[in-house]
C-alpha cells in the first residue's frame, strides 16, 4: 500500500502544541523552578506563618499581620502568578516528549488554588486587617487545607513531569 502524499501525519495536531526549541524548555524550566519555590514558601506559610499568628500579643498582631501581609506579595504571590503564566505557556510550549496531561492536572490545581485563594482566604486576611481574632485565625488555617492538597498535588505532577523528561539512562555493565 503507497502512503498517500496528502494525508496529514497522525502527530501533526502535536507538532503545533509542542516544542523541543528555546522557548519550550525555558517554559518547562522556569515552570519547574517556580514550582518547587513557591511549594516550599506556601507550606512554609501554612505550617509556621499561619500558626504564629495566634502567639502574637494583641497589641503586635496589626504590625504583624500588616508586615506578613506586605512581604507575602513579592515572595508569594508573584511568584505564584508567574508559576501559573508558565503552566498556561506549557499548552503552546511544552516538549514534544511531554503529555498534555502533565500541562493540564497542575493547571487545574493552580486554578482551582486561586479561587480558593480569592474567595476564601484573601477575604478573611483582609478581615484580620482590623485586628486579632483567634477564631477567624483558625477558620484560615482550616480551610487552608484545600490549598494544601492543591499545591501538593501541582508539585507532585510537577515531579512526574520531571521524572519523565529526565532520559532514561541504559544500566551500567
Amino acid at each position: 500500500m503507497q502512503p498517500n502524499p496528502t494525508a496529514i501525519p497522525a502527530d501533526a495536531h502535536r507538532s503545533a502544541k509542542t516544542s523541543n526549541g528555546v522557548v519550550g524548555r525555558w517554559c518547562t524550566v522556569l515552570f519547574l523552578a517556580f514550582t518547587f519555590f513557591s511549594y516550599g514558601t506556601a507550606m512554609m506559610d501554612y505550617f509556621l506563618v499561619y500558626p504564629s499568628r495566634l502567639i502574637v500579643g494583641e497589641r503586635e498582631f496589626v504590625a504583624y499581620h500588616a508586615l506578613l501581609e506586605a512581604r507575602i506579595i513579592p515572595i508569594s504571590v508573584v511568584p505564584f502568578g508567574l508559576l501559573t503564566i508558565l503552566n498556561a505557556l506549557l499548552f503552546w510550549f511544552r516538549p514534544a516528549n511531554l503529555p498534555v496531561k502533565y500541562v493540564g492536572a497542575p493547571f487545574a490545581c493552580l486554578v482551582l488554588d486561586w479561587l480558593s485563594s480569592l474567595f476564601i482566604q484573601i477575604p478573611m486576611n483582609l478581615q484580620l486587617n482590623a485586628g486579632k481574632d483567634v477564631a477567624l485565625i483558625g477558620e484560615v488555617m482550616a480551610t487552608n487545607w484545600g490549598r494544601v492538597v492543591l499545591e501538593s498535588g501541582q508539585a507532585a505532577v510537577a515531579l512526574l513531569m520531571l521524572l519523565a523528561l529526565i532520559p532514561r539512562s541504559s544500566p551500567v555493565k
